[in-house]
């Protein structure tokens, strides 16, 4: 069964809603009054009156929201959320409207009661709520000021329902309000993991649109798992001229400005310190793997950093560079490609059909079962370069990968002689504002083995629009032996709301121009070609001990928003049509309507 990436488009939903949006939002409130003093016949002195009301509304959940979960005024997401309430609240206005042949306004104030209310259980919740769920419930009553204000000046200027039938439906609504309130509870704690993934939830939220990332690494350390983690390190050496391969064994996310999201910007620029430039690599694992905080980053770094500094100052031995020779194998669903480091074997995978997307820990230990290759010696490698829905694994997967790799086993061991080159592209050859590329750019990686050109390219990136990926393969095939395109999975820039329009989930080549990237991938293999030398390898494991990893929390989250997106039929209706039909149907039974 496909895996449908609905948290990815969610949150690149929200946090893309951007200015037009907002305009939209706005335009909407003030043609529906306009509409709604056409049908009555209403002069121009109600209908501006009515524009006040609206703006009273507006201010009313904006400062409701602000106060109560002190999102500050120039983050786009709470005037969003209020323009939406706001405009909610009118079109329900113009239904009364039509269906009583009055001008009211006021009466659609209600309905920002729980959308307005939910967003604060989110928020709010993490903090103030300790380990009891059922505080939630006084959350419509945060709501009750601002429509009570609402609901008189709407009296005062406009004169269409009476205060004494106002506080009736007021009162009858939100005791409804609260049971709907206990059923959210209910149903979190039945159906979505409960108080810990709930917590965890509104952590992630806040962080990821009000870009403060310690209450969500508070709640990912909590939940972390305590373990030593190996960064594979390769110094190459030609000519006196270094430059660094890194291949951690970790994950670098979840998301930016939290834990493993700077893993790759900080490790290439404290390694960038001692030499230049540095390929960072992706290696095996997903989210399990995220360092938790930004402290253990830091401690990472400063543990490889050292190894560096260190290894820089050492003579090399002079050993005999003995290996297998490069290959790429394709098959149906992957393409394999393996590059030889003397002793060591970069294996990088391809996924063809499905997405290449985070190998995960549970496919690699059922490799090692399955194949007969010098385990200890070879580095699997997810290039990450092709961009689908569909990210699962099956048996079938798993038998045709095993089958490739296997090819790579009967390889015979040989005398090998590495010539190497790299070039660095930085982030700014791209443009000047974007969000596909992280802080490391392009690396471009070429070797010649043994006779043999083999042509890296490494984006810093989470991902690769497929027609891009294969354009850089077709336009190099004829000049080398084996191209193979790389992403690095960088989470900079993955999952915050600020300049919302280029935020979210964004793979290389989503707005950045195909023609400038292949301009720049051309001249870059251009450079690094005429720089190509005879390269010494020499290969350090660096051990850095008790790092905090995130373990399955995010992903359990993942799957509870995941589970959610997939309800949102029910949740819409809760949050928006049963409100409403409740309205009109005690409206009519209170003699409102």
């Amino acid at each position: 069964m496909k895996k449908g990436r609905s948290f990815e488009h969610g949150y690149t939903i929200v946090f893309r809603g951007g200015d037009s949006l907002k305009y939209s939002l706005m335009i909407l409130i003030i043609i529906v009054p306009y509409l709604m003093s056409l049908y009555v016949h209403e002069s121009l002195i109600i209908y501006f009156k009515s524009l006040v009301i609206y703006g009273i509304m507006f201010l009313s959940v904006f400062i409701t929201l602000r106060v109560m979960v002190s999102t500050q005024s120039y983050r786009g997401f709470g005037t969003t959320l209020s323009l939406f309430s706001t405009t909610l609240a009118a079109v329900i206005d113009l239904l009364i409207t039509l269906a009583t042949h009055k001008f009211v306004v006021g009466f659609g104030a209600l309905s920002f009661v729980l959308p307005l209310s939910a967003m604060i259980m989110v928020l709010r919740g993490l903090e103030h709520n300790g380990g009891s769920m059922k505080k939630y419930i006084a959350y419509p009553l945060y709501t009750l000021p601002g429509i009570l204000i609402i609901q008189l000046i709407s009296y005062f200027l406009i004169t269409t329902i009476d205060p004494i039938k106002y506080v009736i439906l007021d009162s009858a609504f939100y005791v409804f309000s609260f049971l709907f309130i206990y059923y959210v509870i209910f149903k979190f704690e039945a159906s979505y993991g409960g108080i810990d993934i709930f917590k965890l939830f509104s952590s992630y939220l806040y962080t990821a649109l009000f870009e403060y990332s310690e209450p969500f690494e508070r709640e990912l350390s909590k939940r972390s798992i305590v373990r030593d983690v190996k960064v594979h390190l390769f110094i190459l050496n030609s000519d006196n001229n270094a430059y660094v391969v890194t291949i951690p064994e970790l994950h670098a996310g979840p998301i930016a400005k939290v834990g493993g999201g700077y893993l790759i910007s900080d490790l290439v620029s404290e390694i960038s310190r001692y030499v230049n430039p540095v390929v960072y690599i992706h290696g095996v694992g997903s989210h399990e793997l995220d360092p938790a905080t930004r402290i253990d980053v830091r401690k990472i770094v400063r543990v490889v950093a050292t190894k560096v500094k260190e290894s820089l100052n050492e003579r090399s031995t002079g050993n005999v560079c003995v290996g297998k020779m490069p290959v790429q194998i394709e098959s149906r669903n992957f393409r394999v490609t393996h590059v030889p480091l003397c002793g060591k074997s970069l294996v990088i995978i391809s996924r063809l059909v499905k997405s290449s997307d985070d190998i995960p820990l549970s496919v690699y230990e059922e490799l090692r079962k399955r194949v007969r290759l010098d385990w200890d010696n070879v580095i699997l490698i997810d290039a990450q370069n092709y961009y689908s829905d569909d990210n699962t694994w099956d048996e079938n997967d798993i038998n045709e990968l095993a089958q490739l790799l296997s090819k790579i086993g009967e390889l015979e061991d040989q005398r090998l002689e590495i010539k190497s080159c790299v070039n660095h592209v930085p982030k700014y050859a791209f443009g000047p504002i974007q969000f596909e590329i992280g802080d490391n750019g392009l690396i471009t990686w070429g070797l010649e083995i043994n006779g043999k050109r083999v042509l890296l390219v490494i984006f810093d990136g989470n991902n690769l629009r497929r027609e891009l990926a294969d354009a850089i393969i077709n336009e190099f095939r004829s000049g080398f032996d084996i191209v193979e395109v790389l992403t690095t999975d960088n989470h900079q820039y993955t999952g915050i709301a600020r300049f919302t329009r280029s935020r979210g989930y964004k793979v290389v080549g989503d707005s950045i121009s195909h023609e400038l990237i292949i301009r720049n991938v051309r001249k870059s293999v251009k450079r690094c070609i005429n720089d190509l030398r005879k390269t010494s390898v020499r290969y350090y494991p660096v051990l850095i001990e008790g790092i905090r990893l995130i373990g399955d929390s995010f992903s359990s989250m993942v799957r509870a928003a995941e589970r959610g997106v997939m309800d949102w039929k029910k949740h819409f209706t809760v949050l928006i049509i049963l409100p409403i039909l409740t309205m009109i149907i005690l409206g009519i039974i209170l003699g409102i309507l």
